[in-house]
């Protein structure tokens, strides 16, 4: 089956090469969950992230369907207090709460 996964922020940097800016679209097995979907993009399971399916707040244990829109945002804060996450090419960081 196929999905589109849109990825955002630092994040962007884990879309499969030759990807547009900001999404891809990407076959995966029937039985596929969000996380299995995560980790072969290699974005770290560590990282804090808002996940959406088709607009939706979605978990990672959460399957997916054929032409599910999966969205996945780091989080959104303010201050420069917090941890600090590195992306393949950025820092961003997070409350941690």
């Amino acid at each position: 089956m196929e999905i589109e996964v849109k990825l955002f922020a630092n994040f962007r940097d884990y879309l499969p090469k030759g990807s547009d800016k900001f999404s891809s679209k990407i076959k995966v097995d029937t039985s596929e969950r969000v996380a299995d979907v995560l980790r072969k993009l290699g974005l770290p399971e560590d990282y804090p992230k808002i996940i959406l399916i088709n607009g939706v707040h979605a978990k990672e244990d959460d399957k997916l369907k054929d032409g599910d829109v999966l969205s996945v945002f780091p989080p959104v804060a303010g201050g420069d207090k917090g941890n600090v996450v590195r992306s393949r090419r950025s820092v961003f960081r997070w409350s941690g709460e």
